[in-house]
C-alpha cells in the first residue's frame, strides 16, 4: 500500500512522534548503561578514585559511574573499593573475589584545626565546640580513639560537606576541608579494590583493576593515597618465637558444625596461610567461630618491653581479637587487650595477611609464656554465611622474648 505524504502527516500525530521519541530515548538509556562500568567506593576513597577513573574513561572509552557509600552490600557495582573493615564480609563470603583484591594505597587520619596555628595539644581539649568523625564503618578505629570525649562533643558524621565544613575534626585526609592537618596516629585506611563476583562487566572490571595497579592509575592515585609500607615488619625475624602447642581451645556447637576450621593445630608456628583461590577455600588457619578461643604455649617468655611484646597474625578480615595472658597453663589469665581490631596490614606478606599487637604494659604481670586468644567479632553463627566464622588465627608470635 502506497501513502500519500498527507496521509503520513496525519500518522506522525504529536501523540505519534512523543511515543517514539520516548521508544527511542529508553532504548538509548539502556544501551549506555550496558556499556558503563560501575564501581562503588566509601566516601573517604572516592575523591581519591575519580582522577584516574575520568583517565581510564578518556583511555578505554568504557565510562565508569562511580557510586559513593560502602562496598557491602556492592549493590549494582563491578568493582568495590573500600577499607579492610568495609572489605571483610564481602570477600570472606565470596561476593567480591579475593583472587582479584589489590591494595591500592592507604590513607591517613588528620586533625583538622581550625583557624591553623592554633597551639599544640590534644584537638579534645583544643576544641571549644563539638568534633567531627567519620561515621560507618571505617571510622570505628577513630572514634575509638575519642572515646574520653563527652559524648555531647562528638559529632558522627558520613556527610562529605559538613565534614569539610567541620571547624575541628578527625578525618581521613581525602575528606578534610581547610585548616590545619596534623596527621592523627590512628590506623591509616587501606584502599582495596576487588572484582564483584558475576559482575556484569568482568572484563572490562579486570583491566580497569589492572589499570589502577598499572604505572599510570598509580600516579594519579598518588596524588591522595601513600603507598603502602613493604619492608619487614617487627615480627618475623630469624630469631622470631612462635606458638608451638595447644593447651585449651573451644568453640561453640554451631561454629563446630558450620564452620570449616576448627583445628587448632593451624595456629602453631609461623605465619603459614594460604588462599587458595576458590571462596573459603584456605589452609593453615584456625576460625574461632562465635566467641570461641584457642589457649597455647608459647614455650618462650614473652615479656614487658619496648613497643608491644606478642603478635596475633590473622586471615582476611579485620575481626576484633581478645587476648588474655598468663605465666602457668593454669592461670589466672590477665586480660591483655579486650575486643582489639586485628586488621594491620602485614608487611612482605599477602594482602589478606594481618596482625594485632599487643603490650604487656599496665596489666599487672610483667611477662607470660600462655596466652588465650579469643574471637572479638561475636557474630551470630547462624546468621553467618562462609564457613570461616569469627576471627581467623594463623599464628601467635612473641615480640619481645626473655633472653
Amino acid at each position: 500500500m502506497t501513502t500519500s505524504p498527507s496521509t503520513a502527516r496525519r500518522l506522525w500525530s504529536p501523540l505519534g512522534v512523543a511515543l517514539l521519541l520516548a521508544i527511542l530515548g529508553s532504548g538509548t538509556k539502556a544501551g549506555a548503561d550496558r556499556g558503563a562500568l560501575h564501581l562503588r567506593a566509601s566516601e573517604a576513597f572516592a575523591p581519591c578514585l575519580r582522577p584516574a577513573l575520568d583517565a581510564f574513561t578518556r583511555e578505554s572509552g568504557w565510562t565508569v559511574v562511580l557510586d559513593v557509600g560502602e562496598p557491602d552490600p556492592p549493590r549494582e557495582a563491578d568493582v568495590v573499593v573500600g577499607d579492610d573493615s568495609e572489605m571483610t564480609r564481602l570477600l570472606e563470603a565470596g561476593v567480591a573475589d579475593l583472587q582479584t583484591s589489590v591494595d591500592l594505597g592507604s590513607l591517613p587520619w588528620v586533625w583538622v584545626v581550625v583557624p591553623p596555628g592554633s597551639p599544640p595539644g590534644s584537638l579534645s581539649a583544643l576544641a571549644p565546640d563539638r568534633v567531627v568523625v567519620l561515621g560507618g564503618r571505617a571510622g570505628r578505629g577513630a572514634r575509638e580513639s575519642l572515646q574520653g570525649l563527652a559524648a555531647d562533643r562528638l559529632r558522627v558524621s558520613r556527610d562529605g560537606g559538613e565534614l569539610r565544613r567541620a571547624r575541628y575534626a578527625l578525618l581521613p585526609r581525602s575528606l578534610a576541608g581547610t585548616g590545619e592537618h596534623r596527621r592523627s596516629d590512628v590506623r591509616p585506611l587501606i584502599a582495596t579494590a576487588a572484582l564483584v563476583a558475576g559482575a556484569p562487566h568482568a572484563a572490562a572490571a579486570r583491566r580497569l583493576l589492572a589499570f589502577l595497579q598499572g604505572d599510570r592509575g598509580r600516579g594519579l592515585l598518588s596524588t591522595c593515597l601513600d603507598a603502602i609500607e613493604t619492608g619487614a615488619s617487627k615480627g618475623g625475624s630469624a630469631q622470631a618465637s612462635y606458638a608451638r602447642s595447644v593447651v585449651d581451645w573451644w568453640l561453640p556447637d554451631c561454629s563446630l558444625t558450620h564452620d570449616g576450621y576448627n583445628d587448632p593445630g593451624q595456629v602453631l608456628g609461623a605465619p603459614d596461610a594460604v588462599f587458595l583461590g576458590v571462596k573459603d577455600s584456605y589452609r593453615g588457619i584456625m576460625s574461632l567461630g562465635q566467641g570461641g578461643y584457642v589457649t597455647v604455649d608459647l614455650v618462650d617468655t614473652a615479656v614487658d618491653g619496648p613497643g608491644p611484646d606478642i603478635r596475633v597474625y590473622q586471615v582476611t578480615g579485620t575481626e576484633p581479637v581478645t587476648l588474655y595472658a598468663a605465666s602457668s597453663p593454669q592461670g589466672p589469665f590477665v586480660l591483655v587487650g579486650l575486643r582489639m581490631d586485628c586488621g594491620t596490614r602485614t608487611p612482605g606478606l599477602e594482602n589478606y595477611e594481618h596482625h594485632c599487637d599487643f603490650d604487656l604494659r599496665g596489666t599487672g604481670i610483667s611477662e607470660a609464656r600462655y596466652v588465650k586468644v579469643e574471637d572479638g567479632e561475636i557474630y551470630p553463627c547462624l546468621a553467618g554465611g562462609t564457613i570461616t566464622e569469627g576471627a581467623d588465627i594463623d599464628a601467635i608470635e612473641i615480640l619481645n622474648k626473655k633472653p
